[in-house]
């Protein structure tokens, strides 16, 4: 079948969520019944072998190394087949880097019928916007291509378009995820999106959503109910992104990780109402470690000195690295209040969250003139305790 621009074929849904399936597939491993005879005598099938380490090297671009160990797992006769696997990969976008990459990581592809089997589903990759720059990123990183074009490729690709509206969000799905097309079971995706739907989740969080947590869809419907009124219940507005990071969290984390994330939050004096004022505006705080969240709450409280319900009014300030951002942009602020030359209700977002270019034109080069030592202890030459 050609393939130069796919139509909607219009499938069923009913029928569409009849085809479920895991997240974790092998792959390629169907290409071909076209392996090493069982009956093979060992001088032929050394033969063989050593014909498979050169084409891998030769040809693949792998290392040595790499070469005989992979020819434990594909066992290639002639170069004709592969030859021919390697003259499409590289009309849709594959460099030499990428051919040793996918090679490397599924060797099955080299014994591919490629004129069958592999050119039919790059056309269609092709006919819905998949570029040549994110071809080689679907099929390096996805585990799926043994599937049925018909069967599998097209019916999923009709019900993330129903989700997402169009082939370029469709593309965008499966170019960001771990798992692409195939990631996760249709069952829970559809009757998942229609939950946000019905909660007044707008298309825009949706597309977020699928792109950039794109898990999250698949979870099992009755946790993904839950999760969604848990959040609506906590303070969420459906209206805004930070719902679907919020119905992330929730899911990701059980309760009993919840309960212990609330103790640690109480003994830097939040209590469980400052800690979800903290969840709602900056629901990521829940990905930070217990370890990781005292590290920097032990330096911004007990040696920057600001008050532990400030940092829970602009929660964002604890997800930047401790040693390349946090340690030295306060130790600057600190010694320029202890020096007078900075007013002490200076925000945490005029510290944190500018630019890089920004914090130093604020707070170092404009300030050196009156203590040149500002340039050396923010880039940690020397501490903040020699200057006080």
């Amino acid at each position: 079948s050609s393939f130069t621009r796919y139509k909607s074929t219009h499938i069923p849904l009913g029928s569409l969520l009849q085809h479920k399936h895991t997240a974790s597939l092998f792959f390629f491993n169907s290409f071909t019944s076209a392996t090493s005879s069982d009956s093979e005598s060992d001088g032929n099938h050394h033969k063989g072998d050593t014909f498979t380490v050169s084409y891998l090297i030769n040809s693949c671009g792998v290392s040595p190394t790499l070469a005989r160990k992979l020819s434990n797992k594909v066992n290639l006769k002639t170069p004709h087949g592969p030859n021919a696997v390697l003259d499409l990969l590289n009309n849709y976008g594959f460099d030499k880097i990428q051919v040793a990459k996918l090679v490397e990581k599924h060797p099955l592809v080299l014994l591919a019928d490629a004129e069958n089997t592999l050119l039919p589903k790059l056309k269609f990759f092709r006919s819905i916007g998949v570029s040549n720059t994110d071809m080689p990123k679907i099929l390096i990183a996805n585990h799926s291509l043994k599937r049925s074009l018909k069967k599998f490729f097209i019916p999923r690709y009709e019900i993330l378009r129903r989700v997402l509206g169009d082939d370029q969000e469709v593309v965008r799905a499966i170019t960001s995820s771990r798992f692409g097309i195939n990631y996760g079971d249709a069952m829970n995706l559809v009757p998942n999106i229609e939950v946000l739907r019905q909660s007044g989740v707008p298309q825009a969080s949706i597309s977020f959503m699928m792109i950039h947590c794109g898990t999250v869809a698949y979870w099992k419907h009755s946790r993904f109910v839950e999760a969604v009124n848990t959040a609506k219940e906590i303070g969420f507005n459906p209206l805004r992104t930070n719902f679907i990071v919020a119905i992330e969290m929730l899911l990701i984390s059980s309760k009993a990780v919840w309960e212990s994330r609330f103790k640690v939050y109480e003994r830097w004096g939040w209590n469980r109402e400052m800690a979800l004022q903290a969840f709602r505006k900056f629901p990521n705080v829940m990905r930070l470690s217990e370890e990781a969240f005292s590290k920097k709450m032990n330096f911004l409280v007990n040696d920057m000195g600001w008050p532990s319900e400030e940092i829970a009014e602009y929660p964002q300030v604890v997800a930047y690295n401790l040693e390349k951002r946090i340690i030295p942009r306060f130790s600057v602020i600190k010694i320029l209040k202890s020096k007078g030359l900075l007013e002490n209700n200076v925000s945490f977002s005029s510290i944190i969250c500018i630019t890089e270019e920004k914090f130093l034109e604020n707070f170092v080069i404009s300030l050196q003139k009156d203590l040149p030592v500002l340039p050396d202890l923010y880039r940690g030459k020397i501490k903040p305790s020699d200057v006080m």
